[in-house]
C-alpha cells in the first residue's frame, strides 16, 4: 500500500512540475503548510478566543484576532517570498562512485523583489542557504551522493523558506532535468595494465610533439598560437608554425585487454587507479578500451577526458 501511494505521488508531481532545465516558481509549484511554531501560534490564538468568550473580555479577544490578522499576513508573506524565483541547470562537478559530486543551480530572483533566505539542497546532500536580491541571480554548488559508476539522476531539488516569521514553511520540488558524472571508484593494486613504454623506443610523435624542435611549416588555420614563430614574422619572413617531436618512450596505454583477470567493473576501476597513478607522475598515457581510444596526454583535462570514458564505458545513453 505503502509504495502503491509514493508512486501515485510521483506520478501526481511529475504531471504538476515536469522535468525541466528551466523552472519559474508559481502557485502551480508552491506547496506551503504551518510549521510546529506555526500549529503553536494557531492553539494560542484559539485559547486566547475561548478565553475571551469564557470571560467576555473584548481585549483578550481582540489580542486574538490580532494573532490570527498575523498568521494569514504570514501567509501571503511566506508564499511571496518563494514566487517568482527561477531556478536553471547549471554545470557538474564529477566524483569517483561511492564518494559525492556536485550539481550547480543557478537561483535567479526573475523579478523586482527580494528573495530571503531560501534553503536548497539535493536528496542526501547538504543544504545550503542564500538570498537573492532584484534582478539578480546567484550560482551555487550542492553536493549529492554518487551511489554508482554513470550519469547519477539526483531526483528532485528542494527548495524551501520560512522567511518572514517562521510560522510557515513554502516549499517546492523541482525536477532540473540534471544529472552528475560518477567515475569508477579506483581499485588500487597490481602491475600497471598499460602497453607501450621502453617497446617504443626510438619511435618519434610528430603531430603532437612538444620536447625537441623539427624545424617550421607555414601557418595552417587553426594551428595554436603558441606554436607560431612570432619572432621571425616580427622580422618579416612571414607566419610559419613550429613543429615539435615527442619520443613515444615513456608513454603509456592503459588497455582494457591487460586486465583479463578481472571482471569488468573491476577493470574499469583498476584502471581508474592507474590514470590517477600515472597522472601523479606525470606520465602520459592514453586508454585502450573496446572501441574507444584516446591518445596519450597529460594534464586535468586529459584525465578528465579518459576518467569520462571509463565512467560512461557499456552505458546506455541515459545512464
Amino acid at each position: 500500500m505503502r509504495a502503491r501511494l509514493r508512486q501515485w505521488y510521483a506520478r501526481w508531481l511529475r504531471r504538476r512540475i515536469p522535468p525541466a532545465q528551466r523552472v519559474a516558481l508559481d502557485r502551480r509549484r508552491i506547496f506551503i503548510f504551518p510549521t510546529g511554531y506555526g500549529f503553536l501560534f494557531l492553539a494560542i490564538a484559539a485559547m486566547l478566543f475561548i478565553g475571551g468568550i469564557n470571560y467576555e473580555n473584548n481585549l483578550i479577544m481582540a489580542f486574538s484576532f490580532l494573532l490570527t490578522s498575523l498568521f494569514v499576513m504570514a501567509i501571503f508573506h511566506t508564499y511571496r517570498n518563494l514566487s517568482g524565483v527561477v531556478l536553471r541547470a547549471g554545470g557538474q562537478e564529477p566524483g569517483f562512485a561511492g564518494g559525492r559530486g556536485s550539481l550547480e543551480v543557478v537561483v535567479d530572483a526573475g523579478d523586482r523583489r527580494w528573495h530571503r533566505s531560501l534553503w536548497l539542497r539535493w536528496p542526501g546532500g547538504h543544504q545550503r542557504e542564500l538570498s537573492v536580491g532584484p534582478g539578480e541571480e546567484i550560482s551555487t554548488l550542492l553536493d549529492l551522493p554518487l551511489p554508482r559508476r554513470g550519469r547519477v539522476d539526483p531526483n528532485r531539488l528542494r527548495i524551501h523558506s520560512r522567511y518572514p516569521l517562521g510560522l510557515l514553511r513554502a516549499w517546492s520540488l523541482v525536477d532540473l532535468d540534471h544529472r552528475c558524472l560518477a567515475w569508477p571508484r579506483p581499485l588500487p593494486g597490481g602491475a600497471c595494465p598499460a602497453s607501450g613504454g621502453s617497446t617504443d623506443q626510438g619511435q618519434r610523435n610528430a603531430d603532437a610533439g612538444s620536447d625537441d624542435f623539427r624545424g617550421l611549416r607555414a601557418y595552417v588555420r587553426g594551428d595554436s598560437l603558441r606554436l607560431v614563430d612570432w619572432k621571425a614574422y616580427a622580422r618579416g619572413q612571414g607566419l610559419n608554425t613550429k613543429l615539435f617531436s615527442d619520443p613515444v618512450e615513456g608513454r603509456r596505454w592503459l588497455d582494457w585487454d591487460q586486465l583479463p583477470e578481472l571482471a569488468p567493473e573491476y577493470r574499469l576501476q583498476r584502471l581508474a587507479w592507474w590514470v590517477l597513478e600515472l597522472d601523479r607522475q606525470n606520465t602520459a598515457y592514453g586508454l585502450l578500451l573496446p572501441g574507444v581510444v584516446l591518445d596519450p596526454g597529460q594534464g586535468p583535462n586529459h584525465r578528465r577526458a579518459i576518467l569520462e570514458a571509463l565512467a560512461l564505458y557499456g552505458l546506455g545513453e541515459g545512464d
